[in-house]
This record gives C-alpha cells, sequence and structure tokens, in this order.
C-alpha cells in the first residue's frame, strides 16, 4: 500500500467524484487534466444522486436481490478511453462507489418501520458483496491498461448508522479488491469505527467539520503507518481564495508534524480535495473549484519546503487554540464538580 501511494505527489489534488457535466466525454477529459490524481467522474444530471446512481431512482421498488442489475456508470467509457490514451505518469486512478452502509439505510428508508441496527448491518454485508462483484470488473479493466487503483468508498452518514467497531470486516468484499482502498466521510466522523478499519486513505470534510479532538489519535495513527488523509479545504459552494485553503490545509499539517513525522513526510501522505462532490452545481463552478484547489496545492507546498518559520508558526498557532479549546471546555466541568460537592451528590 505505501509503495504505491508513494507514486502519488506531496498534497495531491483529487475530486470527490460528482461532476456536473452533461457530457461523459467533458468530465474524463477534466478529471484526467485538471486533478493531480484522476477519477471516474459521477454525473448526477445524467445517472441521478450517488443512491441513484447504484439503485436506481426507486431503491425501494423491486426490493433488493443480490441479483440486482447495475449498469456502468455514463463516463466510464470515456474515463477509460481518457486515461488509457493518457496514463498519469504516477500510474493511478481513483474509483468511488457508495457504500454499501449508505445503499443499506436507502433500501431501508423505502421498507416498512425503523431497521434494527442488526438489520441494517446485515443488509449492508449483502450490499457490500454485491458493490464487489459491480466493482471487480472495472478493477480487472483499469489494470488492463496498466493502471493501479485507490478504491474509495463514500459513507457520509455513517456515524448516524450505528455500525460499530464490531463489524469492522463489512467492507471487506470491496477492501480486498484493490492494493489501497479508502473512505469517504462528509459528515461527522464516527473515529471508533474509522480506526478500527485500517484505511489507506480517509477522506474527510475540514472546511465544515474539522476534526474533533478524539481524531487526532486516530489520524495520528493512520499517518504514522503509511496511510493518506484527503483533506477536504475547499468549500465548492463558497470556495473562498487559495490562500485561505492552502493556510487551512498547513494548520491541519502542522497538526501532525513532530517526531518521527516531518512536515515533509506529512504533506507526502496528504490529499487535497474540495469537501464534497460538485455534481449539483455549475461547471463555471467546478472549474474555479479545480483552478483554486490546484493552486491551493502549490501554496502549501511552498509554504512547508520553503517557508518553514511559517509552517512552524501555524504549528505554534494550532497548539495555541488547541490548548484554548480543552481549558474553556475543562472550566464547566469544574463548576460543575464543584456544584455537586456542595449539594452532597
Amino acid at each position: 500500500m505505501t509503495a504505491l501511494l508513494d507514486r502519488l505527489p506531496a498534497l495531491a489534488t483529487t475530486g470527490i467524484g460528482s461532476l456536473p457535466f452533461d457530457r461523459a466525454s467533458d468530465a474524463a477529459q477534466h478529471s484526467a487534466a485538471d486533478y493531480d490524481l484522476p477519477f471516474c467522474p459521477q454525473l448526477p444530471r445524467v445517472d441521478g444522486d450517488m443512491i441513484a446512481e447504484w439503485l436506481g431512482s426507486d431503491p425501494g421498488r423491486c426490493g433488493w436481490t443480490p441479483d440486482r442489475d447495475r449498469e456502468r456508470p455514463s463516463a466510464w467509457h470515456d474515463f477509460v478511453a481518457r486515461v488509457r490514451a493518457r496514463p498519469p505518469a504516477h500510474g493511478l486512478v481513483k474509483l468511488q462507489v457508495t457504500g454499501p452502509v449508505t445503499l443499506a439505510m436507502a433500501l431501508e428508508r423505502n421498507g416498512e418501520g425503523v431497521p434494527s441496527r442488526r438489520r441494517l448491518t446485515s443488509l449492508a454485508r449483502d450490499v457490500a458483496t454485491w458493490l464487489s462483484a459491480n466493482t471487480a470488473g472495472q478493477v480487472r479493466r483499469l489494470a488492463e491498461t496498466g493502471l493501479d487503483v485507490v478504491l474509495v468508498v463514500d459513507e457520509p452518514g455513517l456515524a448516524l448508522s450505528g455500525v460499530d467497531p464490531a463489524n469492522e470486516r463489512l467492507w471487506d468484499p470491496l477492501r480486498v479488491l484493490v492494493p489501497a482502498w479508502g473512505m469517504h466521510i462528509c459528515g461527522p466522523v464516527p473515529w471508533a469505527l474509522v480506526d478500527s478499519l485500517d484505511l489507506d486513505v480517509l477522506s474527510l470534510d475540514l472546511a465544515a467539520h474539522g476534526f474533533a479532538d478524539e481524531g487526532r489519535p486516530v489520524l495520528g495513527r493512520l499517518l504514522s503507518r503509511g496511510g493518506r488523509v484527503a483533506w477536504g479545504v475547499l468549500d465548492p459552494v463558497r470556495p473562498g481564495s487559495a490562500a485561505a485553503s492552502a493556510g487551512l490545509a498547513v494548520a491541519a499539517l502542522a497538526e501532525f508534524s513532530g517526531g518521527h513525522l516531518a512536515p515533509e513526510r506529512t504533506a507526502r501522505q496528504s490529499l487535497l480535495t474540495p469537501s464534497c462532490g460538485t455534481g449539483r452545481l455549475s461547471v463555471e463552478r467546478e472549474l474555479l473549484v479545480a483552478a483554486t484547489l490546484a493552486a491551493t496545492a502549490q501554496a502549501a507546498r511552498g509554504a512547508v519546503a520553503a517557508q518553514p518559520h511559517r509552517y512552524r508558526k501555524a504549528q505554534q498557532t494550532a497548539d495555541v487554540l488547541r490548548r484554548q479549546k480543552h481549558s474553556t471546555s475543562a472550566k464547566p466541568a469544574r463548576r460543575s464538580a464543584a456544584s455537586s460537592s456542595s449539594s452532597g451528590k
């Protein structure tokens, strides 16, 4: 896994998945030309949203069956043709699939009553096997062109599903397809579950959600074993400036640099992405997002490589903010403890 991902440049850019193009050829061209790590585009304007792309517009209409049909995404053939004709120098491409838990939740929403956690998990296992059978053909096709696949499973609502670390093997049918796999979570991150998954790549929404205190040791362990973090530093709806996004990226890198993790190594083990896909936005906005993200990566690389004093300043600022946060959160707890003591509780 590490050797494979080491082929990527430091702070490589990539997209989440969805793009706002109507023409598959335009989407494939853009993904391959304007991002460091090309990805097979998802086209909501053609295929529907991330649920409909896999299950159709009415997921519960026919009920669940492992024999359910699934067509290739509209951009698939154009994407393969594009990366075969002009393969990326590092030989990697990204595929993303809607996760089995997310699809199981969509199927159950069309059923009767509220599903139990046990029923949802059981269905998600079946869906994972079905997803694997469908995705394996795509992985094989790309391998025939000499390209290795980074497979990212999109599970936006994982924290709300109730799936716990005891079910870490649920994603195994997908994990075994590729030498490097990851997960994208654009909402709150269930850190205990993520820690149990042994991910190669974790993609998260840094711009909107940051990461909670309990996420720091999880991210630290991921980086220490050679994994990657894809930092969602750019909000596609309100992209802001490259300088602001680069500052967010550098501050995140500073959090995890020190000891055996030098700044340069942390940067090599990081990717930069938008915080979510742009499929429901305009083409003009997606072009702006891609250009701003490229400028963000360039600025962040410069901050790490050529201006270490600024990098250290960002690290010091992150340390001060963390101490202030801990101090603020501790005060109510001390008052509460004193109140309980005085009341004899």
